[in-house]
């Protein structure tokens, strides 16, 4: 089954197109699959430069976009309920993933660049780990819809970025 096509599932043409914890996973999936492509790449002597652009480019895109996403609709909400200091703490871990990003593909080192991607895989899971642990019931707590909020952050993922993430 398609996560992303609607009449996939069961027929249901009016399911989401696609669920935050799916969209979690595809992401998590790809970026390990693709970290770990330039962990492979790597000899003493020579580093395939494909995977890293690869890499690169994923982060970029796909990873970087679901963030702005994120900024836009949780960290708002968040900001209303006049929890800003856990806004300042995910904005942190946000200014962190940009320099590994930055990081990754400025060294000039397969070795370093493999070490700063697998850096990145671990913040990565910390941030997803702590939208689903006290992000979101945070906001549950303080009566916040957050239904509501996922499937505007699916609506905006779709017609924003959608046609330029690359692990479906």
């Amino acid at each position: 089954m398609n996560d992303n096509n609607p009449n996939d599932a069961d027929g249901a043409a009016s399911a989401p197109v696609r669920d935050p914890h799916n969209h979690h996973a595809g992401l998590w999936s790809t970026l390990v699959q693709r970290a770990d492509a330039v962990k492979a790449t790597i000899d003493f002597d020579h580093e395939n430069m494909q995977a890293r652009y690869a890499l690169v480019d994923f982060l970029r895109t796909d990873i970087l976009a679901h963030l702005e996403v994120e900024e836009h609709v949780l960290y708002e909400a968040a900001r209303e309920i006049g929890a800003t200091s856990l806004v300042a703490a995910l904005e942190l871990d946000h200014r962190c993933l940009l320099d590994l990003v930055e990081q990754i593909e400025k060294t000039g080192d397969g070795l370093e660049a493999a070490m700063l991607a697998r850096a990145l895989v671990v913040l990565f899971a910390l941030r997803m780990e702590k939208e689903d642990t006290i992000v979101l019931p945070t906001l549950t707590d303080a009566g916040v819809d957050v239904s509501s909020l996922l499937d505007r952050m699916i609506v905006q993922m779709a017609t924003d970025y959608d046609s330029r993430f690359t692990y479906f």
